[in-house]
């Protein structure tokens, strides 16, 4: 029986992504990243989905418990997000948090111009951009008006 921990490692390994890219990718800590990939830690519904999305490899691979690594049928689409970073360079900047900062205020001084452009994009990607309040932010708001 094959297990998802062991999956996200041997991906890890093929597609030589580090356990700090899968951290990013799950929106947890690097520690966190580490547990999850030795079997320690659980796997949630939200990291599943990002596991979807980071690997781009449909839901159904993961709860399949016979094989360990993903056939061409299993991929959702288009090119895998780890490729894409690997070809974009993204995993050679040395402070991508930095980055992601930098990135984020863009949005933020052209919010109108890039919602308008991006109409349909989801709300995880707004979130990620900063393009909506954190839910816990609302509750503060209410109580400082």
């Amino acid at each position: 029986m094959v297990l998802i921990h062991e999956k996200i490692t041997a991906l890890l390994e093929q597609r030589r992504l580090k356990k700090r890219d899968l951290a990013r990718a799950l929106g947890v800590s690097p520690q966190t990243a580490t547990d999850i990939c030795k079997g320690r830690s659980a796997i949630t519904l939200p990291h599943l989905r990002n596991l979807v999305a980071f690997f781009e490899v449909r839901a159904d691979f993961w709860l399949d418990d016979e094989r360990l690594l993903p056939e061409p049928t299993d991929r959702v689409g288009g090119i895998r997000a780890a490729e894409a970073i690997a070809q974009g360079g993204l995993n050679q900047v040395s402070d991508p948090d930095k980055l992601l900062l930098l990135l984020r205020s863009f949005v933020q001084r052209h919010r109108d111009e890039f919602v308008t452009a991006n109409p349909d994009l989801e709300p995880a990607a707004r979130r990620f951009l900063g393009l909506t309040e954190p839910e816990g932010d609302a509750v503060a708001q209410m109580v400082d008006a």
